[in-house]
């Protein structure tokens, strides 16, 4: 009888071997690593250097508080410096994009950015008197690079298994206003000499992220990678929804020109997460008293739970 009973259990864990399994669940351990309080000292610390509009003291220092804070959480860090003469320059200005890689298990890897740069005119202010005054760029995009930062401590702690590679751009904001060929700057030169960066295969997708901290959240699709690969929208969305944020709940989409522009136009399916309702962009008012930290602790964890935690496949 004992031997019998032996061999029925055998039999139904044979049995239940040769059935479909269904596929654990993604992790969360990245996403639930996601500290916003720290996201939210980032932001603070980077604020309190000042206006990073180019040239600036404050600038210099951004990058290279960057670098330390990156190689703090273990990222291969490296300067991609170029030069850009503007429309009304008299000869061309130096830059430096700053890239941090995490190394994945295979060959495919991501490209998550944001501007560290802020804009050198509130030319959207009210008062004209400001009109050419420094902004602080908490939001614009100071709220990038903090949920970068945190996005890199989230990495170390659980290393990826796909590659990841964090990108701070230089002069985004470097147009003045009317001049629109001399905006995204970093993100065009880097498009441009892509093969001198990034010699081996172009990532599976990029993330950009601007004005992602302000107070009261919402964010609609950026239209262009809508019609061209709406899957990665998609991802974010559907990360957006599972963690019930309010923010990735509202329907619409909108075309914007930004630093993922360059990146779609060398073939590498991008998008861009901003809220284009933000009353303070390029104005005095553009300050960290306008962004909170439970709104970094959003976009990190839908990046982390879209892109990282678990495996997607590029269509």
């Amino acid at each position: 009888m004992a031997a019998r009973v032996l061999v029925v259990a055998a039999l139904l864990v044979l049995s239940a071997c040769d059935k479909p399994q269904p596929a654990p669940a993604p992790t969360a351990a990245r996403a639930d690593s996601f500290d916003e309080e720290r996201a939210w000292k980032d932001l603070q610390a980077l604020c309190a250097l000042g206006s990073r509009c180019h040239g600036s003291e404050a600038h210099t220092k951004a990058r290279t508080w960057l670098h330390e804070q990156l190689a703090a959480c273990g990222a291969e860090v490296r300067d991609m410096p170029f030069e850009f003469r503007g429309s009304e320059d008299a000869q061309p200005e130096p830059f430096v994009n700053v890239g941090g890689r995490f190394a994945g298990k295979g060959t495919k890897w991501i490209l998550l950015g944001s501007h560290y740069d802020s804009r050198s005119w509130a030319d959207v202010d009210k008062d004209a008197s400001k009109h050419n005054t420094p902004i602080e760029g908490a939001n614009d995009s100071g709220s990038g690079v903090a949920v970068l930062l945190e996005v890199a401590r989230a990495l170390q702690k659980h290393p990826p298994d796909v590659g990841v590679e964090i990108v701070f751009f230089d002069g985004e904001d470097y147009g003045r206003p009317g001049k629109q060929q001399d905006y995204f700057v970093g993100s065009r030169d880097l498009a441009a000499s892509w093969s001198r960066w990034y010699p081996g295969p172009k990532p599976a997708c990029a993330v950009i992220l601007d004005m992602v901290g302000d107070s009261d959240l919402s964010f609609l699709r950026e239209g262009t990678c809508q019609q061209e690969c709406p899957w990665l929208n998609d991802l974010l969305w559907k990360a957006g929804g599972e963690l019930k944020y309010p923010a990735f709940g509202v329907e619409g989409e909108k075309a914007v020109t930004d630093d993922h522009t360059a990146l779609l136009q060398i073939g590498i399916p991008a998008t861009l997460v901003i809220d284009f309702d933000y009353p303070h962009w390029h104005t005095s008012h553009d300050t960290i008293d306008k962004c909170c930290a439970k709104s970094l602790g959003v976009i990190g964890r839908v990046l982390l739970r879209a892109l990282v935690d678990r495996p997607f496949e590029v269509p």
